[in-house]
């Protein structure tokens, strides 16, 4: 990827015209404007270059900058439950506060239904400002076609939002020059094409290489397409879609095939994660099809918060007695907590994915408070001293039938003395003291100690997004770009059309591609682990100690070898042999068992599932994945159990936002009474 520029200075380009669909209440960039402009500079050449460059902000707003990243792409699915703070459980439970208004229930951080509804149409209204406007001052031939592309690849990207989540909506492809009221929603079939001839017109003209970095080029605009019709394939439109399917899939494996060509995937999984700082080797890696560009710099007309994925997957560790809050562990809000089916999907042994892509292991790091720790090792009788860098917590991801563990509260059958310790207790293979915070899967009676509700705030976290770059132990603005595709995906989506085109021999073969990038080679460190928290090691707003060290909770080891209590080797493992539709992986065996299915096809798509998860595990997929597949109520009630108690057919859309329905009026100029906002509405809300 051609990288050179981390920062698009963000012009405020929302057009201040009452469209009649509520526009976010928040002003679009909280900064002062020093030269008030009106809608008429964007019908200048000056106006529409600035605008442009203004389009690529909404791409660090979309998912980046909020809480609706997981509210509605991770919760309420299959990967994830409702950490300690239950800020996003309405979206989880799809309880009876999932509806036009969610209320400010527990606390005012939970996503409202407008939020996503308002951002989209906010960069629709830019978008179509754009393209109403380019072709009368943009006269050089080459400029006015890639902006137009651009244009037509936000406003594509923008209602492919809006159509997962809400089903058909209203399109809007004319900028507004007055007050407008009345609306009416879109056929699906409408909504969907539009989609797709958007991306059709972005990928014919934009350019076919990066030209700066984070602009957009067409194996960006050919990912999302056949993303789009890989939608419009999919089992939740089986009611239009048939006379599409069979085109449709023979164009998104020639667009894979033309993104593949071009994306060779990274040599190691860890790499793409492993972030040091903004503008990191990880950052520039030929696998990143397309990322929303934060800088190395925080100001908030830049930034805004910042890429705010850090804070939400990760689980407690400052309450432990010798630790504290450090840059490199996070500030952990623990929205979504890491459950039974990240422990059922991957082939523990031999995928490495697991292992990075949690974080299971933290060294001590306080030092005010490490002599508490000091005591009798019970196994040996010997007195242990801790020190800072020690270890000081790990999860043990083992399996049942492991009796290394029994009572929680007494570990080993004699608590360490002086200890005010939780968790069980273990001793370290590798440093030889006991780890005073250990908290395994099962215990030793077979029960599943880390699902336990009174272990909330205690489980692996997924450490993707962990940024150690940040300024302060609590920033929130994190400067790790966000990543919206990776050619890992490209070959998942031709492998599901080969699937769907009942290829299934050839999309195992597409499969395995990626597969085998998962598996350990010869010779490499199974141990062996790395986060974006390393960014902490050269980041001069990192706190110290009084001796001038950091204050750093970083372990470079995971808990491969104590989970598994397998022997150390270096050997390589195989993810990849034998395999056929009627003979699939173990871990995809018990799952497809437990979930039920018996068809070839049923099957196959329940392995490609496993497969997005264990390859784009907390990426921001999944609600919409098994939205689209129809698999989200038999997978949210399988593996979570705070949706098992509400989740119905409805839930496969989200609710249309009160504030669209009370402002919106008929065509003969009144607004909606209580029946007419009851029928715009989607069904069973």
């Amino acid at each position: 990827m051609n990288k050179s520029i981390k920062t698009i200075i963000a012009l405020s380009a929302v057009i201040l015209v009452a469209t009649g669909i509520n526009s976010c209440k928040r002003d679009f960039l909280d900064e002062e404007l020093k030269t008030q402009r009106n809608t008429d500079y964007f019908k200048t050449p000056e106006g529409i270059t600035d605008l442009s460059d203004a389009l690529y902000n909404h791409y660090r707003n979309f998912f980046m900058s909020r809480e609706q990243a997981v509210s509605t792409n991770q919760c309420g699915t299959d990967e994830f439950i409702v950490g300690g703070d239950q800020a996003q459980q309405t979206w989880n439970d799809y309880n009876s506060n999932l509806g036009s208004i969610v209320p400010d229930v527990p606390t005012s951080n939970v996503t409202k239904t407008y939020e996503i509804w308002d951002m989209m149409y906010k960069a629709i209204s830019d978008a179509n400002v754009l393209l109403a406007n380019v072709d009368a001052v943009i006269t050089d031939v080459d400029k006015n076609k890639l902006y137009k592309a651009e244009a037509s690849f936000l406003r594509a990207f923008s209602y492919f939002r809006l159509v997962q989540q809400y089903g058909p909506v209203v399109l809007k492809l004319q900028p507004s020059t007055g007050v407008e009221r009345y609306f009416v929603r879109a056929t699906k079939e409408e909504c969907v094409n539009q989609i797709i001839a958007d991306f059709r017109t972005a990928y014919a003209g934009l350019p076919d290489a990066e030209a700066l970095e984070g602009k957009l080029y067409k194996d960006v605009a050919a990912h999302f397409l056949a993303k789009a019709l890989l939608y419009r394939c999919s089992e939740i439109n089986n009611d239009w879609n048939s006379s599409y399917k069979t085109a449709d899939l023979a164009e998104i494996i020639t667009l894979a095939d033309v993104v593949i060509a071009h994306h060779p995937l990274a040599t190691n999984f860890s790499d793409i994660f492993a972030y040091t700082g903004p503008d990191g080797a990880n950052e520039k890696l030929p696998e990143v099809i397309f990322a929303a560009q934060f800088s190395s710099t925080t100001t908030i007309a830049n930034d805004g918060n910042g890429n705010y994925l850090h804070l939400l997957f990760l689980s407690v560790y400052q309450t432990c007695t010798g630790f504290v809050r450090d840059i490199a562990g996070g500030r952990e809000y623990q929205r979504c907590r890491t459950n039974e089916y990240a422990y059922n999907v991957f082939d523990m042994q031999n995928d490495s994915r697991f292992w990075k892509s949690f974080k299971t292991k933290a060294n001590l790091n306080n030092v005010s408070n490490l002599a508490q720790l000091n005591g009798t090792d019970p196994n040996t009788a010997t007195n242990v001293t801790y020190a800072k860098g020690d270890l000081g917590l790990i999860y043990i991801v083992n399996k049942a039938g492991d009796t290394r563990f029994s009572d929680p509260t007494k570990p080993g059958g004699t608590p360490l003395v002086k200890s005010t310790h939780t968790g069980v207790y273990f001793n370290n293979p590798v440093t030889g003291k006991p780890t005073p915070h250990t908290y395994p899967r099962y215990l030793a009676n077979g029960s599943g100690y880390l699902s336990l509700a009174s272990n909330v705030s205690r489980f692996p976290s997924l450490s993707k997004w962990i940024d150690g770059s940040r300024t302060a132990v609590a920033a929130t603005a994190g400067r790790r770009d966000g990543i919206y595709a990776r050619v890992a995906e490209t070959y998942l989506i031709k492998a599901e059309a080969l699937i769907r085109q009942t290829k299934y021999a050839e999309a195992i073969t597409v499969m395995n591609i990626v597969r085998a990038r998962a598996q350990f080679k010869a010779g490499e460190d199974r141990a062996a682990y790395k986060d974006g928290g390393a960014a902490v090691l050269t980041n001069s707003n990192a706190p110290k100690n009084t001796d001038g060290t950091l204050v750093n909770s970083y372990a470079t080891s995971n808990s491969y070898y104590e989970s598994l209590n397998i022997p150390v080797t270096t050997s390589a493992t195989d993810l990849i042999s034998g395999y056929t539709s009627a003979s699939l992986p173990a871990a995809d065996e018990a799952i497809i068992t437990k979930l039920g299915l018996s068809s070839a096809y049923d099957r196959m798509m329940c392995f490609l599932l496993n497969e997005r998860s264990r390859e784009l595990y907390g990426e921001l997929f999944r609600w919409e994945d098994l939205a689209r597949t129809k698999t989200l109520l038999s997978r949210a009630r399988t593996y979570n159990e705070g949706a098992l108690a509400a989740i119905q057919e409805k839930h496969y859309l989200r609710p249309l936002p009160q504030t669209f329905l009370d402002n919106i009026y008929t065509a003969d100029g009144h607004a909606l009474t209580a029946d007419e906002k009851a029928a715009m509405q989607n069904t069973g809300y």
